[in-house]
């Protein structure tokens, strides 16, 4: 008789994006964080995403070109998700276009609002490899 193969789960997306506004009290000024990271749980390594981020503050559109994966330089090794993380300091309270790259999987094309208090996704594709989520309030702390 034979074993029945046991096969992991699909996963409905291969990265989470998390947007939130954070503050850095050194410099004194508020950014946006993007902390990419894997919704695959590594054994070995804690690997680090590899993206090439563009952009282009202006004319208020953002890229991130996600390449792959790296495994860190560490004398000691751990488990956990792949990361990465962009600060994005020159923003203004107003509606961002977010591309997304995937080599294989393609272009996706969000749109997301600043306001003083919070970021919305506003726009955001029907299929996707990646789950965007956005913070629902915040609170400066700019004196």
């Amino acid at each position: 008789m034979r074993t029945r193969q046991v096969r992991p789960d699909k996963l409905d997306f291969e990265y989470e994006l998390l947007i939130t506004k954070e503050h850095d009290s050194v410099i004194k000024k508020d950014y946006i964080l993007f902390h990419f990271r894997t919704k695959k749980v590594f054994e070995s390594f804690e690997y680090v995403i590899n993206i090439i981020p563009e952009i282009d503050a202006a004319n208020k559109k953002l890229m991130f070109n996600i390449e792959g994966l790296s495994a860190p330089v560490i004398d000691i090794s751990k488990s956990g998700n792949a990361g990465y993380t962009y600060k994005f300091f020159d923003f203004k309270n107003a509606e961002y276009e977010l591309d997304l790259l995937k080599y294989a999987k393609g272009r996706l094309h969000f749109k997301f609002k600043v306001t003083p208090s919070a970021i919305k996704i506003t726009k955001e594709p029907e299929s996707s490899f990646i789950k965007v989520f956005a913070e629902v309030s915040y609170v400066s702390k700019i004196i």
